[in-house]
């Protein structure tokens, strides 16, 4: 026997191998995403990196509050949950029926709805249009009606019905709810931390106010800087036969296409602005514009899973876009992290945006909460500094804190900002 194995060693090898072959091939077929797995992962992983955010994403609201069945706010916040995305998910499996007109210009109604009791609300920064709304909660209510939303409001007491605020002449709709799951609403839970808020009218503006003080965490963050190059190829690049030409002007970088677009980068600062005349012919509506700018965003190439719609102004036909990190605006004076962008009615479009913004959040060693105090305390501090009478708003959000170029690091710290001769800034540089 074991001269005939040895004998016929070669043949017995071959057969063993091609059962082997067999074996794998028969595996191979009946389940092939075993081993095509890594490659499916690094596939996922890597579209994941570069998708971008749809139009909803980029104009959801901003700030989500609870207020209870005894009249007490509370804004929700939480560095783990996603809270805004979790009542966005929801909404868009709802059926939202009838819109009927409640009131308008009185104050003091408008003010109880914004304290509705038992309910949920979400706020944006600034007013959108009914066609804002549809397309982020994938609805399809009367948008002839509603021509504005500043808050949403949800009523927990089984009443089926929503309620669509408009800041401008204190508008109030109320939306009838055809289908809808209001249990899935998010609650105070393990990983939220309510805030004690309140809502005033102040100088005719509908306010959110902190009426005790309250901490908020510092952040670090690493910077993120998109290449000039690709931006400027992005913004002036058509499907005509065009070159782009650029040259240097002191600490600037100036491109064209030889057309009527040009670009200018800023190396001190890292900014970009960029401008095209599209002729009277080709202006873009006013109520169109939400979309119109969500495409340019989209064209530039900029990061946007924390970019949020945060201001419209100049009749509407400017908007500014800022980053949010956990519900709260990153504001500073060189533009990091945002985008302004105009269409003038002349056919003239120009648009202002940073290289920089915050991507991945980074762990802070020690107590890194900063105590603010309550929004009486900063008005009564502008009041006796003479600043108030120019002063026509207020808001919570973070400051972002040092030199982009100096570290790939950013930290941010939270503060109160005012609205100063129109333009946002943190309110102790006016107690200076």
């Amino acid at each position: 026997m074991i001269k005939k194995l040895k004998s016929n060693w070669l043949t017995i090898a071959l057969t063993l191998v091609v059962l082997v072959s067999f074996i794998l091939s028969g595996i191979i077929w009946t389940n092939p995403f075993q081993y095509e797995r890594p490659h499916r992962e690094n596939s996922t992983s890597s579209s994941q990196q570069f998708t971008t955010q749809s139009m909803g994403d980029v104009y959801l609201p901003t700030t989500i509050v609870r207020t209870g069945k005894d009249g007490q706010q509370n804004l929700l916040y939480s560095q783990r949950a996603n809270l805004i995305n979790d009542v966005q998910r929801n909404l868009c499996d709802w059926k939202l029926g009838r819109t009927s007109e409640v009131k308008t210009n009185n104050c003091d109604v408008y003010l109880s709805y914004l304290r509705n009791r038992h309910s949920l609300m979400l706020s944006y920064p600034d007013n959108v249009t009914g066609e804002v709304f549809n397309e982020t909660f994938d609805q399809s209510i009367d948008t002839n009606r509603v021509k504005g939303i500043n808050h949403i409001v949800i009523p927990l007491n089984g009443t089926h019905e929503i309620y669509l605020l408009r800041d401008y002449h204190y508008e109030v709709y109320r939306v009838q709810v055809n289908k809808g799951d209001f249990a899935k609403l998010p609650k105070i839970g393990r990983h939220v931390r309510p805030i004690p808020v309140d809502h005033k009218i102040i100088k005719g503006n509908a306010m959110m106010v902190y009426p005790h003080g309250f901490t908020l965490p510092k952040l670090a963050y690493q910077v993120s800087d998109q290449r000039i190059n690709n931006l400027s190829t992005n913004l002036l690049s058509t499907n005509r036969h065009t070159s782009v030409t650029s040259h240097e002007d002191s600490d600037k970088t100036v491109y064209t296409d030889g057309t009527n677009r040009h670009l200018i980068y800023d190396h001190t600062n890292g900014t970009v602005d960029y401008e095209n005349d599209i002729g009277n012919s080709n202006v873009v509506a006013t109520g169109q514009l939400y979309a119109h700018f969500y495409n340019i965003l989209v064209k530039t190439g900029m990061p946007l899973d924390n970019i949020r719609f945060d201001q419209a102004k100049d009749h509407n036909r400017t908007f500014i876009y800022r980053t949010y990190v956990e519900g709260f605006p990153i504001i500073n004076t060189d533009g990091y992290g945002g985008a302004k962008l105009q269409a003038s009615q002349s056919g003239v479009e120009r648009y202002w945006m940073s290289l920089y913004t915050v991507q991945v959040p980074l762990p802070l060693s020690g107590d890194q909460d900063v105590k603010l105090p309550s929004t009486t305390s900063v008005l009564n501090e502008l009041h006796a500094s003479n600043q108030f009478k120019d002063i026509t708003d207020l808001r919570v959000g973070y400051l972002w804190k040092g030199n982009s170029q100096d570290s790939k690091v950013v930290k941010l710290v939270p503060t109160y900002f005012v609205k100063y001769h129109h333009r946002w800034v943190d309110y102790t540089e006016l107690l200076k």
